[in-house]
């Protein structure tokens, strides 16, 4: 399995003896009908990534795609970077402290993921296969449970030696059993690590008596779980990432492409979102993602035109919404924030101001070298008075400081809320 690793927004060559071969582009065109929609860009004798990051494997290469937001970050903090996120954003329970412990490694993305899999799965199994009762029908030559008196009229009437009887068994073939199982299997044709593989195999020793999931079935979800199951939450979404990320030729079976990318708009969105929520309850604001929605017109029937969902926004107790943010996975390019600040971008925050009421919009971008975190940009828009600023939040995982006054941003909310300490 070759290894390739790329960056988001980064150009390939393609050629014999460049990046990627002909061969290998065909198979990563043939899989794109499979691959999240716009996640890859043509040129001519080059493709690249747009703004998705992960795995993508075809056909004999696996191609390693991470964030590109800092220049002079290693291929090691990149994917450190992306670990943070996820495991804030995807409740991947401890995935960024996996990628912490192996930063000066040479391990793949697609290798920390499943290790970290293997590495949950080891510690649940040392309490014990996860176990449920199972009801099941049996004839049998003396009773255990009870007897179905139904199925003994109908199948045993000339038969008084056999019994039919129903009765309740412990056992491990379960769903969530069998979800784990799938997941197992596909991973360890995926990993490339031999360590890795051998401990995978270890694993699926543990299941001798767990079948697998039929083609048809999903398993159960996370929220599916029972009390006594809740503890395999971080592990059953784990297992729908791997498995939802296997595309089958339908004539062969054979497994044609594996991806397992994630859309860094939203990922950044979610991160924030989730970084965010504590502070904002600590002030008394309850934080909405993707809402409240609000129509910026209205037609003279009353029906509502160009509905607005902001990305985040905090609301007070009566619900209104006190600070407007909208996240921006971009890299500043230039010393001045405000330079790179774009028209559609002012024009969007203008509208948010307006339509919501709202006295503070911000901009909300990942800390990079020409924005940190704390430093603030202000900038006051025409008609409402608003004031927009351009803020930052930290991206490798580091404490947020506590919420400090509003002036500490540069914005005004009713002289009491703030947004700031970011």
């Amino acid at each position: 399995m070759r290894q390739l690793t790329a960056y988001e927004h980064g150009w390939l060559a393609v050629g014999e003896g460049r990046d990627v071969s002909p061969h290998e582009v065909e198979a990563l065109a043939a899989a794109e009908d499979v691959l999240p929609p716009g996640c890859l860009q043509w040129g001519h004798r080059r493709i690249k990534f747009t703004q998705f990051c992960g795995v993508v494997q075809v056909d004999g290469l696996q191609v390693e795609v991470l964030p590109k937001l800092t220049p002079y970050q290693t291929e090691e903090q990149q994917r450190s970077t992306l670990l943070t996120m996820l495991a804030h954003a995807v409740d991947l329970e401890g995935l960024d402290t996996l990628g912490a412990g192996l930063a000066t490694s040479r391990t793949t993305l697609l290798d920390l993921f499943i290790r970290h899999f293997a590495n949950l799965l080891e510690r649940q199994l040392q309490q014990g296969l996860l176990r449920d009762y199972r009801d099941i029908d049996d004839t049998l030559d003396q009773v255990r449970g009870r007897i179905d008196l139904v199925r003994q009229q109908r199948e045993n009437l000339f038969k008084p030696q056999r019994i039919a009887c129903r009765y309740s068994e412990l056992v491990a073939d379960i769903p969530v059993n069998r979800l784990l199982h799938s997941a197992l299997r596909l991973v360890i044709s995926l990993a490339t690590s031999p360590l890795l593989v051998q401990q995978l195999h270890a694993l699926r020793m543990r299941f001798g008596e767990v079948g697998t999931l039929a083609p048809y079935e999903r398993g159960p979800k996370t929220e599916q779980l029972n009390r006594m199951q809740s503890r395999y939450a971080p592990l059953v979404a784990l297992a729908h990432l791997f498995l939802d990320g296997q595309f089958l030729d339908a004539r062969s079976g054979r497994q044609q492409a594996f991806s397992l990318l994630f859309d860094m708009n939203r990922l950044f969105e979610r991160y924030s979102a989730s970084r965010l929520r504590p502070l904002a309850r600590r002030e008394g604001l309850k934080l909405l993602e993707q809402g409240p929605r609000h129509y910026l017109g209205q037609e003279e029937s009353g029906r509502g035109r160009l509905l607005m969902r902001p990305d985040i926004s905090l609301l007070d107790e009566s619900r209104r919404p006190v600070v407007i943010l909208d996240t921006k996975w971009k890299r500043i390019e230039g010393p001045d924030p405000l330079a790179a600040l774009s028209a559609a971008d002012l024009y969007q925050m203008a509208a948010y101001a307006s339509a919501y009421g709202c006295g503070s919009v911000v901009l909300l971008y990942p800390e990079q070298a020409h924005l940190r975190a704390g430093q603030h940009h202000v900038v006051t828009l025409a008609g409402s008075g608003a004031r927009l600023a351009l803020a930052a939040i930290p991206v490798d995982g580091t404490a947020l400081g506590r919420l400090t006054a509003i002036e500490a941003l540069g914005l005004e909310i009713d002289g009491a809320h703030c947004l700031a300490g970011l």
